[in-house]
């Protein structure tokens, strides 16, 4: 998956969950990702009730998560539990790891299993 497919689909998943979580309006966090196998970067910034994914690194996020392409994608298409993959080592987190379980309810929002 390329920059604008990750982008779509973490939008896509916002706009789902928002209605679904009304907390995600005060968040004002910044998860970054790594893509161990193709080097890429983006993050992903919730803050005032908007979402941004812009390529890159963010100076200050609230945590780096690096997983490998396949194993972010099976994620992010609800195939592969988050949290059964950090369990298992095929994702890392560094940083605030709590905080993470935020992005794993928007993420389960957004694929529908809340």
């Amino acid at each position: 998956m390329a920059l604008e497919e990750y982008k779509k689909i973490i939008e896509e998943m916002f706009s789902k969950a928002s209605s679904k979580l009304p907390e995600i309006k005060t968040w004002n966090k910044v998860y970054q990702f790594k893509v161990e196998d193709s080097g890429e970067q983006f993050y992903i910034e919730i803050k005032n009730g908007e979402l941004k994914v812009s390529e890159g690194t963010h100076p200050s996020p609230i945590a780096t998560i690096s997983a490998p392409k396949e194993v972010l994608n099976q994620v992010l298409k609800g195939e592969l539990d988050a949290m059964k993959a950090f369990m298992m080592r095929k994702i890392k987190i560094t940083g605030n790891v709590l905080d993470t379980m935020n992005l794993k309810k928007l993420i389960d929002a957004g694929i529908g299993k809340i």
